[in-house]
């Protein structure tokens, strides 16, 4: 029998872009639920079909995308007991992150709830180990939760499919909405120092879920050529498409506020096909942006 096919393995072989990657999203609703979690990216579990399916509602009714969340050391937790929720609202300048506990057999009505929510001190650090979705999230994310949960058990909590399986471990920081990518048990203190401070690390940022693919990797790339790494250094003020360059590709142009005005330039094109999951039955080719000039 062969080696088994690695997505994440193959992404780092192959040098996939990790800028503009995460999942365009203004913010999260997240309920715990200990596991296990099934196949699919919002996954069966041991909430129900019918609880599902209201919370997946109730998440698309504010706007938000619905994550299991477990802690790292949820074995043994009493299947029946109450449940953790939080809702994170990621949209720049509108940062929040609200959380409440809930009862199991009142779940749904509680997340559908405007009131008793109370600010949550964060941040959090939620990174994927759906390995149910994609085994590379589990062999990969699991190590890097040990390696956080080492250093600062509160912060970190297990997470269902964020996207972007070829780039795990993967991990999401709230409420500021920070996407990190080929994570490794080394990175943990790294990361969670940024975290704290309100920084990332712009090496392994895939971008911020609430903004747009071409303003994730125009300020991916501004960052790595600036040496800049706060959270809000950036502003984003404007995203345009301009005519097509010579070479028949699709160019933008991306304005900033970054302690006055910046422009960035990119080339929008794809990379050669390969499989970008590891259950993926076809290869497809991933977006790629070209940084092309970039002006103060």
């Amino acid at each position: 029998m062969g080696e088994r096919f690695s997505c994440a393995a193959r992404a780092q072989e192959d040098r996939d872009q990790l800028l503009g990657t995460a999942t365009p999203v203004r913010g999260y609703l997240l309920v715990e639920e200990p596991g296990p979690w099934g196949p699919g990216a919002v996954p069966a579990s041991r909430l129900g079909e019918t609880t599902t399916a209201r919370l997946r509602e109730v998440a698309a009714a504010r706007g938000v995308k619905l994550l299991l969340v477990r802690r790292p050391d949820a074995a043994g937790r009493d299947p029946g007991g109450p449940r953790r929720l939080f809702l994170a609202d990621c949209r720049r300048g509108r940062t929040r992150l609200r959380t409440r506990l809930s009862p199991l057999d009142a779940l749904t009505a509680a997340v559908a709830e405007d009131g008793g929510w109370q600010d949550a001190t964060g941040p959090l650090l939620l990174v994927c180990t759906h390995g149910r979705k994609d085994w590379c999230c589990a062999v990969r994310g699991r190590p890097v939760v040990t390696a956080l949960a080492a250093l600062d058990a509160t912060a970190v909590w297990e997470c269902s499919h964020l996207g972007g399986d070829r780039f795990a471990a993967t991990a999401l920081s709230l409420p500021g909405g920070a996407v990190h990518g080929h994570l490794a048990p080394g990175d943990a203190s790294a990361l969670l120092a940024a975290v704290r401070a309100g920084r990332v690390l712009p090496d392994r940022l895939r971008g911020r879920c609430g903004d747009a693919g071409v303003v994730q990797a125009a300020e991916g790339h501004a960052r790595l050529l600036l040496g800049e790494d706060r959270l809000d250094a950036f502003t984003p003020l404007h995203a345009a498409r301009l005519p097509e360059g010579p070479d028949g590709r699709v160019r933008w142009r991306v304005r900033f506020d970054v302690h006055g005005p910046l422009e960035v330039d990119l080339a929008e094109g794809r990379a050669p096909a390969h499989r970008l999951t590891c259950s993926a039955g076809t290869a497809q080719q991933a977006r790629t942006w070209e940084l092309l000039e970039l002006r103060r």
